[in-house]
């Protein structure tokens, strides 16, 4: 639905902001090739406006337009409250995808804590996490080979991280990378918060054989300020049944496994 102005309809600059605002909280993106069409006003006039809502830490500025910017916290402990149902069901899900004697590489996500916690110990799978509390929960769940990555341990994402780290990830082969994604976009991929921890996914990514983002359906459609991989670079998305059809149509275009939960 249409709900910009008229182009007849003469706006100030912030209120033109506010509408264009509205539109990405609501939909998740704006384009500025639409935009300018809607409001009657040049491509360079959106996207300083989008590039003015930017610097004001509202939207993510992205190649032709503008995303929702993540509002996740930071902390581990804060994230871990948060959404605890439906990210049980994803990686009750994403058992499926396990097979007998798999080496999984688990990020330090709380999403993969809940995966953690339902490991099956008769699979005789190797676990290999940087964080402490996954290793640990696996090793509650019976997973007798958990291999822990060591670094610097960061107080916000209770992990392991830093070169350290990195060098470790690289010596390993894994069958299947397990990504809880900060966020997600068909076109700008999959972002995190902060820099060291895309730095730890990214040498997640290029390790694994095979790629497994599990995704709850708010952090769809947004964007963060450091870049982790293509969205093409993963082979599986699990997310929530109950998206939007046209969200799900996008992220269809993609030669990803989608698994609607």
């Amino acid at each position: 639905m249409n709900d910009l102005p008229l182009m007849d309809d003469v706006l100030i600059p912030a209120e033109r902001q506010r509408c264009l605002l509205e539109r990405v909280n609501r939909d998740g993106r704006v384009s500025s090739v639409q935009a300018a069409t809607e409001f009657g006003v040049s491509e360079d006039t959106i996207r300083r406006d989008l590039r003015e809502l930017a610097e004001a830490g509202l939207v993510e500025r992205v190649h032709g337009g503008a995303l929702r910017k993540s509002q996740l916290p930071h902390r581990f402990d804060a994230r871990l409250p948060l959404r605890q149902a439906e990210k049980a069901q994803l990686a009750a899900h994403a058992l499926s995808l396990l097979r007998e004697g798999m080496v999984l590489l688990l990020d330090q996500s709380t999403s993969n804590l809940m995966l953690a916690r339902q490991l099956p110990p008769a699979l005789g799978l190797t676990i290999v996490t940087p964080s402490p509390d996954i290793a640990v929960a696996a090793l509650d769940r019976g997973v007798s080979d958990i291999v822990l990555i060591g670094g610097r341990l960061d107080v916000q994402s209770r992990s392991a991280t830093g070169a350290g780290a990195l060098e470790q990830i690289a010596r390993v082969r894994p069958d299947m990378c397990f990504l809880g994604a900060c966020a997600v976009d068909v076109d700008a991929g999959i972002t995190a918060m902060e820099h060291d921890d895309a730095c730890l996914k990214r040498a997640m990514v290029g390790a694994s054989a095979s790629v497994v983002a599990l995704v709850t359906a708010d952090k769809l459609d947004t964007s963060a300020s450091f870049a982790v991989a293509t969205f093409a670079s993963l082979d599986h998305m699990i997310t929530e049944a109950g998206i939007p059809e046209a969200v799900r149509q996008r992220y269809d275009c993609a030669d990803v496994e989608i698994h609607l939960v």
